[in-house]
């Protein structure tokens, strides 16, 4: 059952959404509706640059006018995190000096933790599944290159946003700890995922008939990640 704290959380991340909304997604602009993409920083940014390529002639991901349009855009951030600092008379001179120790000691805990472990032997797994099918030409069975995509596109997703969710949980968070409303962001997305690809795989198992084993560990493996992800929500009190 859902606590009353992780209610709050994912109300104040409701009201988050609404003016970053690039930070509860799952990077698939292509299939985000409208509304979204029209105050989506990210989509933004990369509309603009596939606009400059084409006006210059270019191919959308030219390199060099990539590399132009990216810097304008990291300047124009640099810019608003430098006023945000000075408004807000941030000093980093006093930083504590354990914090590299602190990232440390994160960075171990995450790389240790089941959860990870898990979501990197899916990773494995279904690459292994989609160059031997997907990704050669005339191997994918064309009845289901929409649930191939599917299955690609979320099997990366998946372990980063897990990382990043991991993070939020590897210190006892406090009562208004932000880093907590981003992991809980972060795993609602991870089951977004992990729901996505269990109905991918189970179309594409009815066409593969010499991956049946191996579809079905793929999906052994996202309902085990789904419930420990289910097992840290409940431990938010």
């Amino acid at each position: 059952m859902e606590s009353e704290r992780l209610r709050r959380i994912r109300k104040e991340n409701a009201k988050f959404e609404q003016e970053a909304p690039y930070n509860f997604c799952d990077r698939w602009c292509e299939r985000c509706i409208a509304e979204k993409q029209n105050h989506c920083r990210l989509y933004l940014d990369e509309f603009e640059r596939k606009l400059t390529c084409i006006a210059y002639g270019k191919e959308p991901n030219d390199p060099e006018i990539t590399t132009e349009v990216m810097r304008r855009q990291y300047e124009a951030v640099e810019e608003d995190m430098e006023k945000f600092i000075e408004e807000n008379g941030i000093e980093f001179d006093g930083l504590d000096d354990g914090i590299q120790e602190a990232i440390k000691r994160q960075e171990e805990f995450i790389e240790n933790n089941p959860l990870h472990k898990t979501a990197q032997a899916y990773h494995k797994k279904v690459h292994k599944l989609l160059q031997e099918t997907f990704y050669k030409e005339k191997s994918a069975d064309s009845r289901v290159a929409s649930e191939f995509e599917i299955v690609s596109w979320y099997h990366t997703l998946l372990p980063v946003k897990l990382y990043r969710a991991l993070c939020g949980f590897h210190e006892p968070a406090i009562e208004g700890d932000i880093s907590l409303n981003d992991a809980v962001a972060q795993l609602d997305i991870c089951k977004k995922a992990i729901s996505e690809s269990v109905g991918a795989l189970r179309e594409i198992r009815t066409t593969l008939a010499g991956y049946q084993n191996q579809i079905a560990e793929l999906i052994a493996l996202l309902s085990n990640i789904y419930s420990r992800i289910e097992i840290l929500e409940q431990g938010i009190k």
